[in-house]
């Protein structure tokens, strides 16, 4: 079913996860990555993993509105996407931070993609997040299928 990487759109309905009961960043974190390397998106989720987390060290990724957005830049990428799971229960994302979250989108890109590209996905995926219906219904809908197409609209 999957291909390896090429002409993968950013955002995947294979890669949308709606009412998880998982309820620590890591648990989050390491499901998608799963998730990424069965869909063909990455070739090695322990690489990913690692950029993640030691991005997360860095600044956690909450950024409000129970919204978390981690990301990782490394090789283990054959192509940059950008993944959402959704919890049932919002949960503290970091021991650093009081902030807690319920949406939580996953980016990954590739080592050798252009400088900012994760950058214009936060910023893109940021813009459409400030609208209050966009994020409501990404909180309430419970078709995957709508929720892929809600985020397939971004301009990315």
């Amino acid at each position: 079913m999957s291909q390896k990487g090429k002409n993968k759109a950013v955002i995947a309905e294979g890669l949308v996860f709606l009412d998880s009961q998982l309820a620590t960043q890591d648990e989050v974190i390491q499901f998608i990555v799963e998730k990424a390397l069965a869909e063909g998106y990455i070739d090695n989720q322990f690489a990913l993993k690692e950029a993640v987390q030691k991005r997360e060290r860095e600044i956690p990724t909450a950024i409000g509105y129970q919204i978390a957005m981690p990301h990782g830049k490394t090789a283990a990428v054959l192509h940059p996407f950008i993944a959402l799971l959704r919890t049932a229960e919002d949960f503290r994302w970091s021991e650093q931070n009081e902030e807690r979250v319920r949406l939580v989108f996953l980016i990954g890109v590739p080592e050798e993609s252009e400088g900012k590209l994760h950058l214009k996905f936060i910023s893109q995926l940021s813009k459409k997040l400030l609208d209050d219906e966009f994020r409501q219904s990404l909180l309430t809908e419970t078709n995957q299928h709508k929720i892929f197409e809600q985020l397939s609209a971004i301009d990315i």
